[in-house]
């Protein structure tokens, strides 16, 4: 973010205040913020940014934006009051965006947003200056947040897009229309928020291709109810696939690399090497885009071998002879067939041991999805250990075919059990909902002996 005064910054958001304050970033997290960063003082499910002014006052805030009723104490702070604070940080990322000449790339799907987005950025940088949105920053406030961290002088905003509910992708788009629109995949994410289930899930990850601005849209050829979704709005759209050489851009695995084919050229073949197949996917998604951008096959070849999974991405760890693969940032029925069906074979006399947690948000889909994955498992692991109540599912396919599974209520339980069954030579997959942070289990176990 470009240095801007406190009463230039007010003007924004229509208001008026006299300090003159520079103002050099924003945050609303009051353990992040920096000295010189304007405070959004968020309300959340558990704690209220309102009640941390004293510290980031401390920390050396150049100002916060509160409530219009707060009364508390300012602690020294120049303070701009507004109805909602969330909506008063989305409408100041918008209206920066608006006076700046940087392009919009938004990258919204199910699964993938956030290592498309990384790969991409990779891509890209050999030749274009570019931001991409920190961690997995795609929700109504870190999307805002993203764009006043960027410096404002990018050629291009690499942006992930997320959606819990109907209309969260409509406000962000309103927020930051797309100049080009990627869709990665559309899977049962979310589905308790949707009556209709993949069929509405679908209808909502196409509207990031509804604005009149979006010049191009990018899309996976092989998701269910492509038609309606390629028909979604009035830009053009090119499909990528590892399987259909219908599409647009085609990948193929091949030994230690990978040929692409693109409609009407001639196919490139490039050294690369990634965990699982989805990640191939990933890349195609990222290649489309930097094709797109008529990136030379010379630069994305170059760039391919700087290419890295973002952090709890099937990372690879080995302790003590146990090579522990954590790719526990998130879990839904496709993710978690994904990285069963990527395990590595583990060595002589070792076995794998599935440390799965429970699935939530599947709606209708929440038993038939924790089914589906119980029934991958008894293909590539030995022992599964699961927790949560969701997974009564998977134990009791588990039990029905003599297969040692254990359920637990809680995270500290598993992990005690699991010290006691792993042993040298084992392969040891953690993959979970977020909420259950399954990669502690990994940070504990790697500081203590088995």
């Amino acid at each position: 973010m470009k240095p801007i005064p406190f009463n230039a910054l007010a003007k924004y958001l229509e208001l008026y205040h006299n300090n003159q304050t520079l103002v050099s970033g924003v945050a609303i997290d009051s353990r992040l913020l920096q000295a010189g960063d304007l405070f959004f003082a968020l309300p959340g499910s558990h704690v209220d940014g309102h009640d941390f002014l004293e510290m980031v006052a401390a920390k050396g805030a150049a100002g916060a934006v509160v409530r219009e009723d707060y009364r508390g104490g300012m602690f020294g702070l120049p303070v701009l009051h507004v109805p909602d604070v969330l909506v008063a940080l989305q409408e100041l990322a918008r209206k920066s965006l608006e006076k700046r000449d940087s392009k919009v790339i938004a990258i919204t799907g199910s699964l993938g947003k956030t290592t498309v987005k990384e790969f991409a950025a990779t891509l890209l940088r050999g030749s274009f200056k570019v931001f991409a949105s920190p961690l997995s920053y795609n929700s109504q406030a870190t999307v805002p947040l993203s764009i006043l961290m960027a410096d404002e002088t990018e050629d291009y905003l690499l942006l992930e897009m997320g959606m819990t509910h109907k209309g969260d992708l409509a406000n962000l788009i309103r927020i930051a229309p797309p100049d080009i629109a990627l869709l990665t995949t559309v899977a049962i994410q979310h589905a308790v928020n949707f009556s209709d289930g993949l069929t509405g899930i679908s209808r909502e990850k196409a509207s990031i291709f509804s604005h009149p601005k979006t010049e191009l849209g990018l899309m996976h050829h092989d998701i269910q109810y492509f038609d309606e979704v390629v028909s979604t709005g009035s830009c053009p759209k090119k499909s990528f696939s590892t399987t259909s050489t219908a599409a647009d851009y085609h990948l193929e695995v091949r030994g230690e690399g990978v040929r692409i084919r693109v409609k009407g050229e001639d196919p490139i073949e490039i050294p690369l090497s990634l965990p699982i197949k989805a990640h191939y996917h990933n890349f195609l998604a990222a290649v489309a885009l930097a094709r797109t951008l008529d990136v030379p096959w010379s630069k994305i070849y170059e760039a391919a071998d700087l290419i890295c999974l973002p952090a709890m991405r099937f990372e690879k760890i080995e302790k003590q002879g146990v090579l522990f693969i954590n790719d526990a940032y998130n879990a839904n029925p496709d993710s978690m067939r994904a990285a069963l069906e990527g395990l590595p074979k583990p060595e002589s006399g070792g076995k794998v041991i599935a440390v799965l947690s429970e699935m939530d948000a599947l709606g209708m889909y929440t038993e038939g999805g924790h089914a589906l994955v119980a029934e991958t498992a008894l293909q590539y692991a030995d022992l599964l250990l699961c927790v949560g109540s969701r997974c009564e599912t998977m134990r009791k396919i588990w039990k029905r075919e003599k297969k040692p599974v254990l359920l637990f209520e809680t995270r500290k339980d598993l992990e005690a059990s699991l010290v006691e069954h792993v042993k040298s030579g084992d392969v040891v997959l953690l993959k979970g909902a977020r909420a259950y942070a399954l990669d502690q289990i990994l940070e504990n176990i790697l500081t203590d002996p088995l």
